[in-house]
């Protein structure tokens, strides 16, 4: 049997005290993982509220405001047209009735997102798209601002989002023209290429907004749109007079860098 000799014998203690040592910071080592682990789901699901109503918040204003705007331009013309054109009124009306009707139809569709637990990545309900332009421009026709629509390039089919973020911007871009600007008309440009779409809105007519471009809670919406899309967006006064909104949208939407992400 070998015997220990004293050297051994005096590094017995230290070796262990080195093991306990290790096997202390190991455990400190997992459990730190976990924690963080665990603050990290916590984050991402916080985040994930948080992006959640920021979305349903853009589309309440978006809806809100699109058809308050139409309906209040609506109200004005019929009350014109009472004194002047009053066999027109009935019309006016009836395009009312239709504007706040879908009014209550959109916001009940986009506040029941609020009992939703499905993906929260799903599209609203309904989900306008592109397709519907012509309604849309029909509709601010109705109230007073002719629209004209440009097409350029092959008309591209469009993912749902991309779809909806495009219709989304051109009707808050048209709501913009008639709530802040004193136009005679309103243009409307779709320009497909082979891998994005532009759009560009201009008007003809002075702003009479207080706050600076890209201070209105409409255009950072807007702004906020076509960054969820990997697209971009300007918008600003034109040299010639009105403004001008232009927005390119990938056809092929990619996720936006986490660093612009909207806190």
């Amino acid at each position: 049997m070998t015997t220990l000799g004293p050297a051994a014998w005096l590094l017995l203690p230290v070796a262990t005290g080195n093991a306990v040592r290790l096997r202390g910071a190991y455990v400190e080592a997992v459990q730190a993982r976990a924690e963080y682990a665990e603050r990290s789901r916590e984050e991402e699901a916080r985040h994930r509220v948080a992006e959640e109503r920021m979305r349903i918040a853009r589309e309440l204003h978006d809806v809100v405001a699109h058809h308050l705007a139409l309906a209040n331009a609506q109200a004005g013309t019929a009350a014109h047209l009472s004194r002047t054109h009053p066999d027109q009124v009935h019309r006016i009306l009836t395009e009312l009735a239709g504007t706040t009707s879908a009014a209550l139809r959109e916001t009940k569709a986009t506040v029941g997102l609020l009992r939703q637990r499905d993906d929260p990545d799903a599209p609203l309900a309904p989900s306008p798209g592109i397709d519907r332009l012509d309604e849309l421009t029909a509709a601010f026709e109705a109230a007073g601002l002719p629209v004209r629509v440009d097409i350029a390039g092959t008309p591209r089919p469009l993912s749902p989002g991309v779809d909806l973020t495009a219709y989304r911007i051109v009707q808050e871009a048209l709501t913009n023209v008639t709530k802040h600007a004193a136009a005679r008309t309103a243009y409307v440009r779709l320009g497909y290429a082979t891998d994005h779409l532009t759009i560009t809105v201009t008007d003809d007519g002075t702003s009479t907004a207080t706050e600076e471009p890209g201070q209105g809670f409409g255009l950072i919406g807007m702004r906020e749109r076509a960054r969820s899309m990997g697209g971009a967006l300007r918008a600003g006064h034109r040299v010639e007079g009105g403004f001008e909104v232009t927005t390119r949208l990938p056809l092929y939407p990619i996720a936006p860098d986490p660093e612009e992400r909207t806190p």
